[in-house]
């Protein structure tokens, strides 16, 4: 049986966008390309993935600049992502499964048809860079903030510490702290920020 790949990732809140993308810039980092994300979240019908720390999301991403089809929308890639329990505490690593759909509609209507329940949509305008064997991604995330984070994918549970030290290590290469780095998902904080809106 295939192992399940491991997405290791380290997340940080920023104040400054363009002062941590000028560090990346300074340390030799390549940009590669920036888009706009529309990520719908969906709960499984039988059991409460909050409770299980896992999810399932439909995202839909449009590139800058992306050229309009013929019925006057921007040319988009849709995936569809099961995402695993989070694997440490250190950071918010875990396994994730992915596939690439032909249709946003067709997708949303098999997870309908298997009763999976729509939850929110979060929006971020995204920005990615090179760096080394990892991938960085400076994230505006609407009603929630700014944020850095660094990726990288292992194949085997053995190499995951390594991978996640090296993650910490570029997050204080870039004059940030590894400590204040969060495990929570923009789900979540998404889902806190609309339940504290709510109460007042």
């Amino acid at each position: 049986m295939k192992e399940l790949i491991i997405e290791v990732e380290v997340k940080v809140p920023l104040t400054d966008l363009h002062k941590v993308e000028e560090s990346l810039r300074a340390g030799g980092s390549l940009r590669l390309n920036s888009e706009t994300q529309y990520d719908e979240y969906y709960d499984h019908p039988c059991k409460s993935f909050k409770t299980t720390d896992e999810a399932v999301r439909l995202r839909r991403r449009v590139p800058s600049g992306s050229k309009k089809t013929a019925r006057g929308e921007a040319r988009s890639i849709v995936e569809l992502t099961y995402k695993g329990p989070r694997v440490d505490s250190k950071s918010k690593s875990r396994t994730e499964i992915s596939l690439v759909v032909n249709s946003l509609e067709d997708a949303r209507l098999f997870l309908e048809r298997l009763e999976f329940r729509y939850v929110a949509t979060i929006v971020k305008r995204r920005v990615f860079y090179k760096v080394g064997d990892a991938t960085a991604s400076l994230d505006d995330v609407e009603g929630v903030g700014l944020f850095l984070e660094i990726e990288k994918l292992v194949k085997s549970s053995s190499d995951f510490e390594k991978a996640r030290d090296e993650v910490l290590r570029l997050v204080g290469s870039l004059g940030l702290d590894p400590s204040i780095s969060i495990r929570d998902s923009y789900l979540d904080l998404f889902m806190r920020k609309t339940a504290q809106g709510s109460a007042v």
